[in-house]
C-alpha cells in the first residue's frame, strides 16, 4: 500500500495533494502537510487515527481551555506569530484581527501536528503530548487504528 493509499484509508475519503510530513512506528503516515490552498487554512493534519483519538478526548475534557491557560497567551501567540510568517495564517486559521482574542488555542491537534511535523515545535503541542493517557502506539509494530480500517478496506 502506498501513502496515498495509506492516508486516503486513515481518512475515509481520497485525499487532496499532500506529503507525508511524520510517520508512526509502524510507518504509516501520521502527519501529513497539505496543498496549500485558500480555502483550507490548516497545511498541517494528523492522520493517524490512534492519535487523533487521543488528542480529541484531551480536547473532549476541556483541554484546549485548559492549555490556553497554562500555557499562557503570549507563548501561544509567539507560536501563532511564527506560523503567520511562515505560511500566512495562524495555526488553524484562526483570526488575528482587531478585537480577537489574543492567546488562543482553537485546536490542540494543528498544534500537534505542526511539533510531530517538526515545522514548528511549540508549547500546546508539548503540553497536548504530555497529557496522552497512553502513547497513541502500544505495539510499535502496529498502529492499532491504522490496522483496523486496513482490514475493514480487503
Amino acid at each position: 500500500m502506498n501513502d496515498r493509499e495509506a492516508v486516503a484509508c486513515q481518512l475515509g475519503r481520497e485525499p487532496a495533494p499532500f506529503r507525508v510530513a511524520d510517520r508512526c512506528p509502524a510507518g504509516f503516515p501520521s502527519v501529513i502537510e497539505n496543498e496549500r490552498r485558500r480555502e483550507m487554512p490548516t497545511t498541517f493534519w494528523i492522520t493517524c487515527p490512534s492519535l487523533q483519538a487521543a488528542i480529541s478526548r484531551i480536547e473532549a475534557t476541556g483541554g484546549v481551555r485548559a492549555a490556553q491557560e497554562e500555557i499562557g497567551a503570549e507563548a501561544v501567540d509567539a507560536t501563532h506569530a511564527e506560523h503567520l510568517t511562515r505560511y500566512g495564517v495562524r495555526v488553524a486559521g484562526v483570526g488575528g484581527s482587531e478585537g480577537e482574542i489574543v492567546g488562543r488555542v482553537k485546536c490542540l491537534h494543528a498544534f500537534t501536528a505542526l511539533h510531530l511535523a517538526g515545522v514548528l515545535p511549540n508549547p500546546v503541542a508539548e503540553w497536548t503530548l504530555a497529557r496522552l493517557e497512553e502513547t497513541p502506539y502500544p505495539d510499535p509494530t502496529r498502529c492499532s487504528g491504522c490496522v483496523e480500517r486496513l482490514e475493514q478496506t480487503k
